[in-house]
């Protein structure tokens, strides 16, 4: 009678010890750091994939508030239409950055090293400001369209530098919806370059 127990203990001690490895191993995850050479590695600051996660979730919901404000300025009814709906892509594009933070371990941004990984990315221009709301809407799209070619070269810069988190996160997809945005774009605004 005590073998199956023993047995039985043994097995649950095993079962809890490979859920305990897969938690902390998922968790750490996003500690993960640039490939050596890669475009994000070149930033200069000890920049993590969790840390790349957060400037897309910024990034989107920089693009988002954005479009609802061009939305509100452009003249053609199909240009608002395209705004709101590019809006909501820039939410489903923020929703999918913060669900892979919320699969890891809870952990603020370092104090020191989080604004110059947002300086560096600035100065990059994919985190740039918008011209203001004042401006003239070809302004204002030749903005998005810019944007939307940055945000491509962010994501695209993102799969050289975590290949296996490119692969596991499916981000190709966001740089293919970012060149799309792109595209209808400048269908809506055929006078910019």
């Amino acid at each position: 009678m005590e073998t199956p127990y023993l047995l039985t203990t043994l097995a649950a001690a095993l079962a809890g010890g490979v859920l305990l490895f897969s938690y902390l191993r998922r968790g750490n995850a996003g500690a993960a750091v640039p490939a050596e050479g890669s475009a994000l590695s070149a930033l200069g600051v000890n920049v993590r994939l969790r840390d790349v996660f957060r400037v897309a979730v910024l990034i989107e919901e920089k693009g988002k508030e954005f479009y609802l404000k061009l939305e509100a300025r452009a003249a053609e009814p199909a240009t608002k239409k395209l705004c709101a709906w590019l809006a909501e892509e820039e939410e489903q594009h923020r929703r999918f950055a913060q669900d892979h933070l919320d699969k890891w371990r809870p952990l603020g941004t370092h104090l020191t090293e989080w604004p110059l990984i947002l300086e560096r990315v600035k100065q990059e221009g994919f985190f740039a400001e918008p011209p203001p709301y004042t401006a003239p809407e070809a302004e204002l799209a030749a903005f998005a369209i810019k944007q939307e070619i940055k945000s491509a070269e962010f994501y695209r810069l993102f799969e050289q530098a975590f290949p296996e988190a490119w692969k596991r996160s499916r981000l190709d997809r966001l740089v293919q919806e970012e060149r799309a945005h792109e595209a209808k774009l400048r269908a809506a605004y055929p006078g910019l370059k």
